[in-house]
C-alpha cells in the first residue's frame, strides 16, 4: 500500500541538520559556529544540545545558544539551552522554535535569552550555534554537539 500523500509531502519538507558537530571544547570567551542557511522553508525547528562529556569541576560551566539571522549580518538569540555544570555528566536538552507561536512581546536583539529560555517565533533564514565555556582552573572542557530537525 502506498504511503498517504500527507506523509509523503511532510517527509519531503522535513530535514535533519547539524549546527555544530560533536567535539571536545575547552575554555572560551565565546565562539560562534559557522552560519547554516536554508531554514526559511520550515515552520518548526527542533534543536538538540547533546553533551556527551562534562567531567570537570562543579564550578565550570557551559552555555550554548542558537542564534538566528535574516541577512547573515545581524544576529539575534533564539534559544539559550539550560546551563551545564562541569561535573554534571552527559545531558541532552531540546528547544523548539515554532512559527505558529507568535510570541507576545518584542525582544532586544543585543540581549541573550535567559538560560533555559526559547524565543519560539524567532524564525530566521540562517542559524548558528554559539557557546561559552568557563573553566576556573583550566583543567577541563566539554564534548557536545548541536543538531536539529526542521519540519
Amino acid at each position: 500500500m502506498a504511503a498517504p500523500l500527507f506523509s509523503v509531502l511532510s517527509q519531503a519538507f522535513s530535514e535533519a541538520f547539524t549546527l555544530l558537530a560533536s567535539a571536545a571544547r575547552t575554555v572560551t570567551v565565546g565562539t560562534n559556529g559557522a552560519a547554516v542557511a536554508g531554514f526559511g522553508r520550515f515552520r518548526r525547528l527542533i534543536l538538540l544540545l547533546d553533551v556527551t562529556a562534562a567531567a570537570t569541576d562543579a564550578g565550570d560551566t557551559l552555555d550554548v545558544y542558537v542564534d538566528g539571522s535574516v541577512d547573515n549580518l545581524t544576529w539575534f538569540n533564539v534559544a539559550h539551552f539550560t546551563q551545564v555544570v562541569g561535573n554534571g555528566g552527559a545531558k541532552k536538552f531540546v528547544a523548539v522554535l515554532d512559527a505558529s507561536n507568535p510570541g507576545t512581546s518584542v525582544f532586544d536583539v543585543t540581549a541573550d535569552a535567559a538560560a533555559g529560555a526559547v524565543r519560539p517565533a524567532a524564525f530566521a533564514l540562517y542559524l548558528r550555534a554559539r557557546w561559552v565555556i568557563v573553566d576556573a582552573d583550566g583543567d577541563g572542557g566539554f564534548t557536545f554537539s548541536v543538531t536539529g530537525y526542521g519540519q
